[in-house]
């Protein structure tokens, strides 16, 4: 069992190193910018995503690092990797239906992984920051660039207002649906969708930017519901303790 664990630290070690190094989401990436279209301030999501892989690799490492849940990830956060890499070589070398049926292929290993982290729900913050976190930011992503990859192949949708609203639309009903309606009330993948839509909406036609805008609002509002009411639960667990703390250390007055 122990060598197990350590074969999956291994791969997963490497994955994290593959994604941050040669693949579509890493340093290789920003030096092909024209290439795999990655725009302004969708940057920082990348930024964002490299830090927490950088933690889940570490964090892993640590005898508190929860076994079951690198057992579930298994060999399939390596999988991902390498898929990953398979199609940014691919489109270094122009070979596009090649790189697209390597990103149907990826986009299947993660929505696979993402819905089997669902039986290990975070014990912690931490948990939720490296384990959980970097896998819907990873799924957000690969969903936004599948379909936006699908809708630019296609001449009849490529530059079609209505195809784009609706891919738009349907970005942030998945979104939506997770954060709002789904028991994992998944935030962080609705804040990402929402980031790649506020940022990708530049440029586009009136009618598909005022969409995403509205998109966003709704997102950035069904996120604000979600994490507000756990933000006042805690405030007010916290500040009970310390009433009661206070209360037991104040001396009780005589009376006269």
């Amino acid at each position: 069992m122990a060598n197990l664990d350590i074969k999956i630290k291994l791969a997963n070690t490497l994955a994290t190193l593959l994604l941050l190094g040669y693949s579509q989401y890493g340093v290789f990436a920003l030096t092909w910018k024209n290439e795999f279209e990655i725009y302004g301030w969708v940057y920082l999501l990348m930024a964002l995503l490299h830090f927490l892989l950088i933690g889940m690799t570490i964090y892993q490492w640590l005898p508190s690092a929860p076994k079951d849940v690198l057992d579930g990830i298994g060999y399939w956060y390596l999988l991902i990797a390498v898929l990953n890499a398979g199609i940014a070589t691919f489109q270094v070398f122009h070979l596009t239906w090649f790189a697209f049926v390597g990103l149907l292929w990826q986009f299947a290993t993660l929505i696979f992984l993402y819905h089997r982290l669902r039986n290990y729900p975070p014990r912690n913050t931490t948990d939720h920051a490296f384990l959980n976190a970097p896998f819907s930011i990873l799924t957000a992503i690969t969903l936004s660039d599948t379909l936006h990859t699908l809708f630019q192949s296609i001449d009849q949708t490529k530059n079609n207002d209505v195809a784009q609203t609706a891919l738009v639309v349907g970005l942030g009903f998945v979104a939506l649906h997770l954060v709002d309606y789904s028991h994992r009330k998944d935030w962080v993948y609705a804040s990402s969708t929402a980031w790649l839509l506020a940022f990708s909406s530049v440029g586009s036609s009136e009618p598909t930017h005022t969409v995403s805008l509205i998109v966003v609002g709704i997102l950035i509002s069904a996120v604000a519901r979600t994490l507000i009411p756990n933000w006042l639960e805690r405030v007010n667990h916290r500040f009970g303790r310390w009433s009661r703390r206070i209360g037991e250390r104040t001396p009780l007055l005589s009376g006269h």
